[in-house]
């Protein structure tokens, strides 16, 4: 039975000369794996433009539980951004942010607040006009929520120490060596306590931003089996410089 899904794209891969895989993040199915047959033709209805990283789709598809490729039969667009696109610093977060939701969301079930969150965040990206190079930090940070390993906030000293592998913030050096020192676990409190609206009220260099980005990713390399860390990073350091 043919569904009407709501769903943001996460990446696309070229199948064949003709065709597409598309990994999308649905409202009502989590993560599905599209085929999407003759995406380059020249009618086809399911053009490869639809498929651009982190784009939101409304869509029509059959989805079956122990078919490994869904097929979608009728697509459109439901959010248009409004500078994504034509923005080289946001087009290269929404890369970032693409590969991070690549290797880290693995689920198959619905998980609605993820799914907002995901929604709010990328059209908050589109409508800032300004000052949202802090936005990739904030949102490896917030999405740390819905994987399970969130940083715990209650104990805070002023000179304290970030434990990577425990999560949380203590005031003496713990025996392994992933942690942060102060004034950089300062600014990733900062950064965890700060609301989407405000992030622009927390000053961080580049060479700082670049600092925490490699923390943020050994991070979720301690808490997450099987992540490897990231490739697109190195463009975002680059584009920010």
């Amino acid at each position: 039975m043919n569904e009407r899904l709501r769903g943001i794209v996460l990446q696309q891969h070229k199948y064949s000369e003709t065709s597409l895989i598309v990994k999308v993040y649905t409202e009502m199915h989590g993560l599905q794996s599209y085929l999407i047959k003759g995406a380059y033709g020249r009618h086809s209805r399911l053009r490869p433009a639809f498929f651009q990283p982190m784009t939101f789709i409304d869509f029509i598809a059959d989805i079956k539980s122990k078919r490994d490729l869904q097929y979608m039969s009728e697509i459109a667009i439901e959010t248009v951004f409004y500078s994504i696109p034509f923005d080289m610093q946001k087009n290269s977060i929404i890369l970032f942010i693409s590969e991070l939701l690549s290797k880290t969301i693995l689920e198959h079930e619905a998980n609605p607040p993820l799914f907002g969150f995901l929604h709010r965040s990328i059209q908050w990206l589109d409508l800032c006009r300004e000052n949202f190079t802090n936005f990739h930090l904030y949102f490896c940070f917030e999405l740390t929520r819905y994987l399970g390993f969130y940083p715990k906030l209650d104990r805070h000293e002023s000179q304290s120490n970030f434990d990577l592998m425990e999560g949380v913030f203590k005031s003496g050096a713990p025996s392994h060596g992933y942690y942060i020192e102060p004034p950089l676990s300062l600014k990733i409190r900062q950064l965890c306590l700060c609301k989407l609206e405000n992030l622009n009220e927390i000053e961080l260099t580049n060479a700082v931003r670049r600092e925490i980005l490699q923390e943020i990713i050994t991070y979720y390399r301690l808490h997450l089996p099987g992540f490897n860390g990231l490739k697109s990073h190195e463009v975002l350091k680059s584009v920010f410089d």
